[in-house]
């Protein structure tokens, strides 16, 4: 077996509507195309998909509960050209810090805020010349 690149990633929301909103409107990010349940945005190589519980729910063929805020199972990384900027930006915005700007030992400034269902959302600036 051999995975050559990764293609997508879906997170599951509770309200799409909410979801497509805040990914487009707040973050900016163009929306790839939407059907039913399903909302994807193309970043690049990598595409990111928004999946409703419900519809996830009825693919699986069984109930699936909400994620705590307390232990999140991922993150969504985005980079950033000024991640205090940025941070601020969102922010006065309304949406949910977690964490501040923070200088990082590997060569990063990083911080996070959270999506309308919570989902941990890195902002990451390279501080190291490429």
């Amino acid at each position: 077996m051999e995975f050559t690149s990764l293609d997508y990633v879906v997170v599951i929301v509770e309200d799409l509507d909410r979801a497509v909103k805040f990914y487009t409107e707040i973050l900016g990010l163009p929306l790839g195309h939407r059907s039913g349940d399903y909302a994807q945005f193309s970043l690049g190589t990598t595409r990111l998909g928004l999946y409703t519980r419900a519809a996830m729910s009825m693919t699986l063929g069984k109930p699936l509960r909400s994620p705590s805020p307390d232990a999140p199972g991922f993150e969504i990384g985005f980079k950033v050209s000024d991640v205090d900027g940025a941070f601020s930006e969102l922010t006065a915005l309304g949406v949910t810090p977690v964490m501040p700007p923070t200088t990082r030992p590997w060569g990063q400034r990083t911080a996070y805020v959270r999506d309308p269902d919570g989902h941990l959302i890195e902002l990451a600036q390279d501080l190291r010349a490429s």
